[in-house]
C-alpha cells in the first residue's frame, strides 16, 4: 500500500471548550435548523446554471446541487463567499454572548477555498509536453492563481469583521486556503493561541461554494460531479460554519455555556493526490484517526460515532474504507455509526471541518449523538488528511489550561 509522506502529529489540547456555533447551508439558515434538518435526513438539491448533454435523449440537463436559496441570490465569486460567511458568523454571534470587552482577547481563523481544483483544471487544459514558451505561460497562469488566493486571504477577514463591526487584534487573525482537511491547520493555530494564553478565545470558521461560476465549471470538467451518466461523484454544495473555541477558565469567567470540548487532533499528508496513479489508499487517514484513538488520555476513550466527508466519490470512499480496514487490523475501533455532511449539504470543501463540529455538538445538545466521543475524519482530493475528537461537555473534568 502507498505509504503516507508524514506520520500523524497528534496534539492533545487541555481545557478547550466549544462555546458558540454558527452555520448556514442549503438546509438551514442557522446552525439549529441546519443540524436538525440533517438529523431528519433532509437534503435540498436544486438545478444549477451549468448544463450537460444527455446522450440518450439528446437534450441538455442542468446539473443539480445544494444551494443556499434566497440568501445568496445575485451573489458570485468573492461576494458570495462573504455573504455565506456573514450569515454564519452572525448566527454564532447572536447566541455566544460575546461582548465588546471580550474582543481584545479574541482571535479569528478562517479556512477558505484553495486552488487545488483550479490549478489542476488549468494544467489539464494545457499541453502535456509544453514548449518553452507554453511552459512559461503555464507558470505565469499558475502564479496568478496563487496570487488570487493571497488576495482572498487578505481581504476576507477584513471585510467579514467589518460587516459585524468586530475589532479583533490584527495579529490574532489567520487565514488558510485548501479543502476540508486544511481545517486542521487553522484548528492547530487556534489551539496554540489558547494554550499559550496569547488569547482567551478564537472564532474558527470555514467558507466554500461550488454551485456557481468557475468553481462549478472546474469540478465538473475534472469529472468530479454527479450527473447524467455519472453514477458516482459529488453534488456541489455551499456552506459556511463557525465555532467559538475558548479556554474553559475564560468561558467560566464570562459565564458562557460549554457545548462540547475539543479532544486530540492530528494532521497528516498522503504521498500523492487523487488524480495520480495509484490514488491514495487510506494510509494517511489511518495515521490521523489512529493517533486520535490511541492517545493516552483518557486511557479508555470510547468513540461511538464518526463524522466523515464521504461525498459519493468512489476514490474518496475507497480511501476511507481502506483506512477502516487498517484500523481493524490494528485492533482499533472501526465499526462506528457514520454521519456524512455532504449527504445533506453537498460537497462544501473548506467549510466541512467547522460544519462537522456543529453537527457533532448539536448531537450532544439534543441527545442523539449516541456517544460522549465523536471522531471527525477529514480527507481531501489533494494530499491533506486529518482527524480530531469532539467530547461531550460531560465526558471529562472541565479544567482550564495551567
Amino acid at each position: 500500500m502507498t505509504p503516507a509522506v508524514s506520520r500523524a502529529q497528534v496534539q492533545l489540547p487541555r481545557g478547550i471548550a466549544i462555546t458558540g456555533l454558527g452555520m448556514v447551508s442549503a438546509i438551514g439558515l442557522d446552525v439549529i435548523s441546519s443540524c436538525a434538518s440533517a438529523r431528519a435526513g433532509l437534503s435540498r438539491r436544486s438545478e444549477l446554471a451549468l448544463e450537460e448533454s444527455d446522450v440518450d435523449t439528446l437534450e441538455t440537463v442542468p446539473l443539480r446541487g445544494h444551494v443556499v436559496q434566497g440568501a445568496t441570490n445575485g451573489f458570485d465569486g468573492f461576494a458570495r463567499l462573504l455573504r455565506l460567511g456573514e450569515l454564519a458568523l452572525g448566527d454564532l454571534l447572536g447566541q455566544s454572548g460575546l461582548r465588546d470587552e471580550h474582543l481584545s482577547r479574541t482571535g479569528l481563523v478562517l479556512n477558505l477555498p484553495g486552488d487545488f481544483y483550479e490549478s489542476t483544471h488549468l494544467r489539464a487544459g494545457l499541453a502535456t509536453v509544453p514548449s518553452e514558451e507554453e511552459a512559461a505561460e503555464q507558470q505565469e497562469l499558475l502564479a496568478e492563481v496563487r496570487d488570487a488566493r493571497e488576495r482572498l486571504k487578505q481581504r476576507m477577514p477584513r471585510e467579514l469583521l467589518a460587516l459585524h463591526s468586530l475589532a479583533l487584534p490584527a495579529q490574532a487573525q489567520a487565514c488558510f486556503t485548501g479543502g476540508a482537511a486544511t481545517f486542521m491547520s487553522g484548528l492547530a493555530q487556534a489551539v496554540q493561541w489558547l494554550q499559550t494564553r496569547a488569547l482567551d478565545r478564537c472564532l474558527v470558521g470555514g467558507i466554500d461554494s461550488f454551485v456557481h461560476g468557475e468553481p462549478l465549471t472546474q469540478v465538473h470538467e475534472l469529472g468530479l460531479t454527479r450527473g447524467v451518466g455519472a453514477v458516482t461523484g459529488f453534488f456541489p454544495g455551499e456552506a459556511s460554519a463557525f465555532v467559538l473555541l475558548e479556554r474553559v477558565d475564560a468561558a467560566r469567567a464570562r459565564g458562557a455555556a460549554i457545548h462540547g470540548l475539543l479532544g486530540p487532533h492530528a494532521a497528516t499528508r498522503e504521498k500523492q493526490h487523487r488524480f495520480l496513479t495509484p490514488p491514495p489508499l487510506g494510509a494517511a487517514l489511518f495515521d490521523a484517526m489512529a493517533a486520535c484513538l490511541t492517545v493516552s488520555a483518557p486511557p479508555a476513550r470510547d468513540v461511538g460515532r464518526v463524522i466523515v466527508n464521504i461525498n459519493g466519490d468512489n476514490i474518496r470512499a475507497r480511501d476511507f474504507g481502506t483506512a477502516l480496514v487498517r484500523l481493524a487490523d490494528a485492533k482499533l475501533p472501526s465499526t462506528f455509526p457514520q454521519w456524512y455532511p455532504p449527504e445533506h449539504c453537498g460537497e462544501i470543501g473548506a467549510a466541512t471541518g467547522a460544519a462537522s463540529i456543529c453537527m457533532g455538538v448539536r448531537g450532544f445538545a439534543r441527545n442523539y449523538a449516541g456517544t460522549q466521543d465523536i471522531l471527525v475524519a477529514l480527507l481531501d482530493d489533494d494530499e491533506n488528511r486529518g482527524a480530531f475528537i469532539l467530547e461531550s461537555p460531560l465526558s471529562q473534568p472541565r479544567e482550564g489550561v495551567p
